[in-house]
């Protein structure tokens, strides 16, 4: 672990100067903060909020970073959380990236400078190939675990529902159901976790059905949200006639929904809509939502045991756990209207 010295030496300052630098003391004039900042960088030093006598102590605290905290599953995703951390006599400390790979970082830096535990990291929604804060994590030997989802290469560290299962469940009672012009809203980015798997069992369905995978079926949305499934299923319904659009989270299915009522859509009777997630909103809406419910409690419970283990009995074994999923159907799917039958 890299020291306040080192910071020191490497800027070529007595360790005082650093630590002024660093608490933008008076008295320390640009270049040297400069050159002290450089060599914080270069070393990648986190300062500690905790007495450095503290610090081989354990604080009792975990940290959580998520993406956004307005979209329901994210927040019972941090109920659960805190729930477990403080069943096994834990703080949790909650902190928001608001999908932004720099503030990310920037909330993993804090947690490790106030010495917490270990951390819980929830990815945000856009690919990295680089992720700096783990040689941080590493060199203070905090111990975390990504949960829902990872970025790709760390898939053998994190507790997440079998997505491609739950994605291919639902897409097959569609099929059943007698759907074969099936579309999908997708996230922006195609290629994160949590939008292969969904995509790969919506395709995957449709392959074992002997249905044609068609590239433009798969429709980009720029943000996961209402408005987006809005927009999207707008531009959707005015150039195609698709007979279902299932999503890959609720928000924006209740998006889709919303739209497809307003362009005149009767729902499932003419169109049937799903989601994945099984959010509050899903239920209590005027159509309840079809939708893949993800375990949440079980999530976190699973997340929190792998963690504490790794906290307490300095456990270093890698592994990531499947969570099984289970399709919720609702009103908003139903027969393929095309062969529902005159019932005179």
């Amino acid at each position: 672990m890299k020291k306040l010295k080192d910071v020191a030496k490497l800027a070529g300052v007595s360790e005082a100067t650093a630590s002024m630098a660093l608490n933008n003391r008076i008295g320390v004039n640009k270049d040297t903060k400069k050159k002290v900042l450089e060599a914080v960088k270069r070393l990648n030093y986190v300062p500690s909020d905790i007495a450095r006598g503290l610090t081989n102590k354990s604080t009792k605290n975990i940290g959580l970073v998520v993406p956004d905290i307005e979209n329901p599953f994210f927040g019972s995703l941090t109920k659960y959380m805190d729930f477990y951390a403080k069943e096994a006599d834990y703080s949790l400390i909650l902190s928001i990236s608001d999908e932004s790979p720099e503030k990310e970082d920037k909330m993993i830096n804090n947690l490790i400078s106030k010495r917490v535990d270990g951390i819980v990291i929830v990815p945000t929604f856009t690919p990295r190939t680089n992720v700096p804060y783990l040689n941080s994590l590493a060199d203070h030997h905090i111990p975390y675990i990504y949960a829902t989802s990872y970025y790709p290469g760390f898939e053998e560290n994190c507790v997440y529902t079998d997505l491609e299962k739950g994605s291919y469940q639902l897409t097959k009672y569609l099929i059943d159901m007698g759907h074969r012009n099936i579309w999908i809203l997708n996230s922006e980015f195609p290629e994160i976790a949590f939008s292969v798997l969904r995509v790969n069992g919506y395709k995957r369905a449709l392959i074992e059905a002997g249905i044609d995978f068609k590239e433009d079926s798969v429709q980009r949305c720029k943000r996961t949200d209402f408005n987006s499934g809005y927009i999207t299923t707008k531009r959707i319904l005015s150039a195609s006639n698709p007979s279902a659009i299932i999503a890959i989270n609720d928000l924006l299915a209740l998006g889709a929904k919303q739209a497809a009522l307003e362009m005149g859509y009767s729902i499932p009777k003419d169109i049937s809509i799903a989601g994945y997630d099984d959010v509050l909103y899903s239920y209590i809406s005027d159509i309840p939502l079809t939708t893949v419910r993800q375990n949440i409690p079980e999530i976190c419970k699973t997340t929190m045991e792998i963690l504490i283990s790794r906290i307490e009995k300095n456990a270093h074994f890698d592994f990531n756990r499947l969570i099984e999923p289970e399709l919720i159907i609702r009103k908003s799917t139903g027969l393929n209207g095309s062969l529902k039958t005159n019932p005179k």
